[in-house]
């Protein structure tokens, strides 16, 4: 028989919610410090964290961590870079670089539809952990970049044409 608190909570759902909490908190924390290091490292101050764009396939929005805008060429280029940022404890798999590659592709979608501004010119994920083989093979046929943070700096794990 499970035991109920007052507030309704089962044994064990207390100690999973703070586990969850604190997983989320240690993930934005992730993600500030990725957007302190995008400043520098796309030389620019266009960065915003946590922003929401919606692809023609979905209901709800994409939460797009790490949004980088940058002018090129005196204004005359642009270029918008999504980056993932993954506060995990094990390494980046295969999937996480799909599915952002299927969620940027989802966004582009709604933008040459009309319903949203602009659409990722670059992909990149930024992590806490290493990435598999199938995860940095997977990343260099889309052309994205993975970036592996060590504690002190972030190093580009792969050959994404883009981000040399």
């Amino acid at each position: 028989m499970e035991f109920e608190s007052s507030r309704g909570e089962r044994k064990g759902e207390r100690a999973r919610n703070k586990r969850g909490a604190k997983a989320h908190l240690k993930g934005r924390e992730f993600e500030k410090k990725v957007a302190r290091w995008a400043k520098r490292r796309f030389k620019t101050n266009e960065v915003k964290t946590n922003i929401f764009m919606y692809g023609l396939h979905v209901k709800k929005p994409y939460e797009v961590d790490v949004w980088v805008h940058e002018e090129r060429l005196l204004g005359l280029e642009e270029f918008d870079t999504w980056i993932d940022c993954k506060a995990l404890e094990s390494r980046v798999k295969r999937e996480h670089v799909q599915l952002l590659v299927a969620k940027a592709g989802d966004i582009k979608a709604a933008k040459d539809e009309g319903k949203e501004k602009f659409y990722f010119d670059q992909l990149a994920i930024a992590s806490t952990s290493k990435f598999d083989d199938d995860a940095l093979s997977y990343a260099n046929e889309h052309d994205v970049a993975c970036f592996y943070y060590d504690g002190k700096t972030f190093n580009l794990e792969n050959k994404a044409r883009w981000a040399k």
